[in-house]
């Protein structure tokens, strides 16, 4: 019997049904394939997609290298398994979630935690349903009676009970680090969720008693216990390890000048200021000699009580008022005006 061909494919028409086929047969399935004993095992773990949209070009040929490789090594009669799943995405999540509220003329703080929680696993839902379609679409033959998502129940206790055994043996201990904060959000930020940016801006030589120091945050100078310099300074060699009075725009206060091989002795002067609350290099710094730390931006983004009159204001504003008040005082030494920084967004 004849049948004439399309003169143009129409994958839609056939490869809907063809897919079915396959995962009905459970042939994406190891378990349910007739293997010898000794059959070497093949298994790749979809890297899972963030539920913040949908895919692209990018995971195209993700799925076509994997599925390639999946595939040759079934034919090769290895155990093959190729397990997918999706990844909550965190704060990427949330932010989408928060710019559709936006566009409705609501946020999360009018909806309640609890609804907005809600409408963060409708979107995240919604999302993983439209990434398994394309997943399939491409044809990808995973094995989707494995199917993962990382904040689902397994995966859930798989993470607390590690870290608890983690724990248990002395790998990990819990303490005060410094991680990235957001302000608005109200949550930790992976390094990897943060974004940095080239902004033309000031940079603040400050008269810092026996010192002159440049800095970018001059308000941070109310959280400083320490001048950092390079062991090999010979400007600042009789000063490492003695003790000093700074005058400040809330008084008199106390640093201890350290030698640290991560000071640039040919930036500025030569010399740092330690703000080990509000800076990872600077914390690290006063972790390896041992000097503490003094917070003094709160979760809100804004200065703390300890903070005297500049108390609730943020950053940014606090920063306009020390800049004058030192500057009466007599404490700036100069001002660059186009000094490029690289800011977090």
């Amino acid at each position: 019997m004849k049948k004439e061909l399309p003169k143009a494919y129409e994958p839609k028409k056939y490869e809907d049904e063809i897919y079915e086929k396959w995962e009905k047969s459970g042939f994406f399935n190891p378990d349910k394939l007739n293997l010898p004993k000794d059959a070497k095992t093949y298994s790749i773990v979809l890297p899972p997609p963030n539920v913040t949209g949908t895919l692209h070009m990018g995971h195209a040929a993700m799925l076509a290298i994997e599925d390639i490789l999946i595939r040759y090594h079934r034919m090769k009669g290895y155990r093959t398994l190729w397990v997918p799943g999706t990844d909550h995405a965190a704060i990427a999540t949330q932010t989408k979630v928060e710019k559709i509220l936006k566009e409705e003329g609501t946020d999360r703080h009018k909806l309640g935690r609890e609804k907005f929680l809600k409408r963060v696993e409708k979107f995240a839902q919604q999302s993983h349903d439209t990434i398994v379609n394309q997943v399939k679409k491409m044809g990808a033959s995973c094995d989707w009676s494995r199917e993962a998502y990382t904040l689902d129940e397994t995966r859930h206790k798989a993470v607390y009970s590690v870290f608890k055994l983690m724990y248990e043996d002395g790998l990990i201990y819990r303490g005060k680090r410094i991680v990235n904060w957001c302000p608005r959000c109200h949550s930790v930020l992976a390094d990897d969720e943060v974004e940095y940016k080239e902004k033309k801006g000031k940079l603040y030589w400050l008269k810092y008693g026996p010192f002159v120091l440049a800095t970018a945050r001059p308000e941070t100078k109310l959280g400083d216990t320490a001048v950092a310099v390079h062991p090999d300074d010979k400007r600042y060699k009789k000063m490492v390890g003695k003790k000093y009075m700074i005058p400040g725009v809330l008084g008199e206060f106390e640093i201890t000048v350290v030698a640290d091989k991560s000071v640039d002795p040919d930036f500025g002067s030569g010399a740092i200021k330690v703000t080990p609350a509000h800076s990872f290099i600077d914390n690290e710094i006063a972790a390896w000699h041992g000097i503490g730390m003094k917070q003094i931006i709160n979760e809100d983004g804004k200065m703390m009580d300890n903070c005297g009159k500049y108390a609730g204001m943020t950053t940014l504003e606090a920063r306009v008022e020390v800049v004058k008040d030192m500057d009466k005082m007599g404490l700036i030494d100069h001002i660059e005006e186009d000094y490029i920084h690289n800011i977090s967004i």
